[in-house]
């Protein structure tokens, strides 16, 4: 019985930093969490449909895990740079047509966040190639590092059907 109690004064403690963490940042800034994560997801947006490998890649935690389908998990930032930078390489001759991302429940911790987001691209291909529409579904990790920045920790995707 002792244990419990204990547990739960502990629990309720941890709470509480983390809400007064949560009104600290606010009363510096006058920007709530939840906006935060809000402008870090047009950052986010914005740079995917420029196909801004630089401004992608300072998005990313050090330690930031992405898993893709059909691909082994990209263990850390050198991982996630390297597949990036193949991948827009590959792309250099295509054209975003179209980027855009819905983002849902936005859950923020203390330095932590969570969301989900369905994304849709079109891209034209070189040599009038037919249009490449694709939809795909995000979930995010993220975690606000020492500078007080927003990064991913973790990324899962996969495509998915177009909504109706």
């Amino acid at each position: 019985m002792k244990r419990k109690l204990l547990l739960s004064l502990g629990l309720i403690s941890l709470m509480a930093i983390v809400i007064a963490r949560g009104r600290e940042a606010f009363a510096q800034t006058g920007i709530s969490p939840n906006q935060e994560v809000w402008e870090f997801n047009q950052q986010f947006q914005y740079a995917h449909a420029r196909m801004d490998t630089n401004a992608l890649l300072g998005m990313w935690s050090e330690a930031g895990v992405s898993l893709l389908p059909e691909t082994a998990p990209l263990i850390g930032k050198a991982a996630v740079t390297n597949y990036i930078r193949e991948v827009v390489a590959h792309l250099a001759v295509y054209k975003m047509q179209k980027f855009e991302m819905t983002f849902h429940d936005i859950h923020v911790c203390g330095d932590w966040a969570t969301e989900w987001a369905i994304e849709h691209q079109v891209i034209q291909p070189p040599d009038d190639k037919p249009l490449i529409d694709s939809w795909g579904k995000i979930a995010l990790v993220l975690h606000r590092d020492g500078d007080g920045k927003w990064r991913v920790q973790q990324e899962m995707w996969n495509s998915t059907p177009k909504p109706e």
